[in-house]
């Protein structure tokens, strides 16, 4: 082997590598789907709910875990409308040296009247604002929902100081094809408020997980 051919030869080599490293995500991305991506959810009751979506490369992803569960008795929702502010701790996988991001929600559980069985009713959701990211307050007496440009109000509502929207508990508003407790009545907010799942363990209702998703 002469200089020129050694020297062609030694220009090559990294020259393949390289296109080989690009072939291979190539391939992979014009690769058909190959496997189910699914997510899981929960209906207006609290019972939970499965999505199967397209096919894709990549498996679902990574929800948020409990730091530990928020229990409440169920003494303390003695009357229809009896409410109680709670801040729910989970944890967010984070691909960094850190490993996992702790955030703190705070939340509302809200006894609503009866169900067509005489048994009470429950609606827990995250303070946290579709629209904006604000923290809304609940509004026990509906006089107060005049404050936020809601002067109708007949029962009590959720509503945001920030920019004035208000949710309805009582009503359901259709979120890509699923019925959500908190209709939005007034203001910009796009949806209603995320929900929390929740069980009804002996003489407790136990918060367990938080509707993914964040501001709009």
């Amino acid at each position: 082997m002469n200089r020129r051919d050694f020297l062609k030869l030694i220009v090559s080599i990294p020259v393949l590598g390289a296109l080989a490293l690009f072939v291979s995500p190539l391939f992979r991305y014009l690769r058909p789907s190959s496997g189910p991506l699914k997510s899981t959810g929960w209906d207006l009751s609290g019972n939970p709910t499965e999505w199967h979506g397209t096919k894709g490369l990549v498996k679902e992803p990574d929800m948020p875990t409990a730091e530990r569960n928020v229990e409440f008795d169920l003494a303390s929702f003695p009357t229809p409308w009896s409410f109680q502010p709670f801040t729910f701790s989970q944890q967010s996988k984070e691909y960094t040296f850190k490993h996992f991001q702790a955030s703190k929600i705070p939340g509302f559980v809200v006894r609503l009247p009866e169900d067509k069985d005489g048994k009470p009713d429950f609606l827990v959701v995250s303070r946290i604002c579709p629209h904006m990211g604000c923290v809304f307050n609940f509004l026990p007496d509906p006089a107060e929902a005049a404050a936020y440009n809601y002067p109708s109000a007949n029962n009590p509502l959720f509503a945001c100081p920030c920019h004035l929207s208000v949710y309805d508990p009582l009503q359901s508003q259709d979120v890509s094809g699923k019925l959500l407790a908190g209709k939005v009545v007034s203001g910009p907010a796009p949806r209603p408020p995320r929900q929390f799942q929740f069980d009804m363990v002996g003489s407790k209702l136990v918060i367990t997980t938080l509707e993914a998703g964040g501001i709009a």
